[in-house]
Order: structure tokens, then C-alpha cells, then sequence
């Protein structure tokens, strides 16, 4: 059974909304793992937040979030990561982002494991990023899922992200052989 991340806010099933304007400050932003999560979300547009991270991420893209755009935001990370946008989420936009504290692991982090969703995480696009101290906003990302980037002071760690797809596939060998899905549109092995 998987563990289920503990979310200060979340946004599930959004399709064709928008959500604006929120500031997102838990009292106690390390009793959540994410400050933000957006999950299955369609074409819905989320602007002018300010998110205050938990231990994870300030902001977590779960599976099957398609065609969303997230604007205009001030995040400061408490934990690993500024954003995860997980395997199985597709073409959204990431655009005027103001990074007022770097995540301690890498800012943004694509293509990460999903148990349920096994898919890449392709056309997802950042725009006009950057963080107040000046430095590079890091991102790596699972083989398959590289973003564009566009006018942005961005900086690809190119060992994490092989990290990341060697972690990823040790958890997609290790989920087929213990697990053995029969639900997962997957083979399994008998």
C-alpha cells in the first residue's frame, strides 16, 4: 500500500477553473509534506500564489495533470524540492516563478515516481524563472521528460537527473517484481 503524502492544499479534478490569489503558509510548514498539490487537474489555471513549502515541495504536480498553466508565483522552499512534477503529467506551463528560497535537494524535479502512473512527463514548459538571490534555479529531470525552458535562469544538474532515472527505474523493477500489478495496464510476471 502505498504512503499517501500529507498536503496543506489541495486542488483535485480541476477542469477548466482557475484559482487565484491564495497564500499558502502552514503555521507549521514541516508537519506537510507539500504545501501545494495540484492531481488530475485539466486546463485549469492557477496565479498569483505565494506558497511557503512544506518538507517536500511548495508545490507537487500529481499524475495525469494535463494543459495547466501555474503563474505568477513567490515560493519559498522549506524543504527538498520548490516543485515535483510526477510521471504521467503533460504540457503544462510554469511561467513567471520567483524563487525566494532553493529547495535543498534541487529546485524542480521531473518525471518522479508515481505507483500508479508509470508514464514520462513530457511538454512541460518554464518560463521567465528565476530566484531573488540570483543563482541558477535547478531542475533535473528522468530521462524522457526534459522541459524547454525559455528566458529563464535555469540550470539543468545533469548527474542528478541520471539519478533520478536509475531511482526511477529501481522502483518500477522493484513495484513489477514485489507488487506483481494486474491492474496497472502492466504485464505481470507469474
Amino acid at each position: 500500500m502505498p504512503i499517501t503524502d500529507k498536503n496543506y492544499k489541495s486542488f483535485e479534478l480541476l477542469v477548466g477553473q482557475a484559482a487565484a490569489g491564495e497564500r499558502l503558509v502552514p503555521h507549521d510548514p514541516l508537519e506537510y509534506d507539500d504545501t501545494m498539490k495540484a492531481y488530475k487537474c485539466e486546463r485549469s489555471t492557477f496565479s498569483n500564489f505565494y506558497v511557503s513549502g512544506g518538507k517536500e515541495d511548495c508545490l507537487d504536480v500529481g499524475r495525469e495533470t494535463f494543459d495547466c498553466t501555474f503563474q505568477n508565483f513567490m515560493v519559498l522552499s522549506n524543504g527538498q524540492y520548490v516543485g515535483t512534477i510526477k510521471g504521467g503529467s503533460h504540457r503544462n506551463l510554469f511561467r513567471n516563478w520567483r524563487v525566494l528560497r532553493h529547495g535543498k535537494t534541487v529546485d524542480f524535479e521531473i518525471g518522479n515516481w508515481s505507483t500508479y502512473n508509470f508514464e514520462k512527463s513530457t511538454g512541460n514548459i518554464f518560463e521567465n524563472i528565476s530566484s531573488d538571490d540570483g543563482k541558477p534555479v535547478t531542475y533535473c529531470y528522468r530521462l524522457g521528460c526534459k522541459p524547454t525552458v525559455i528566458n529563464s535562469n535555469m540550470k539543468h544538474l545533469r548527474w542528478r537527473s541520471i539519478g533520478l532515472t536509475v531511482y526511477w527505474h529501481f522502483k518500477y523493477v522493484k513495484h513489477v517484481i514485489l507488487k506483481r500489478p494486474d491492474n496497472m495496464g502492466h504485464p505481470t510476471q507469474k
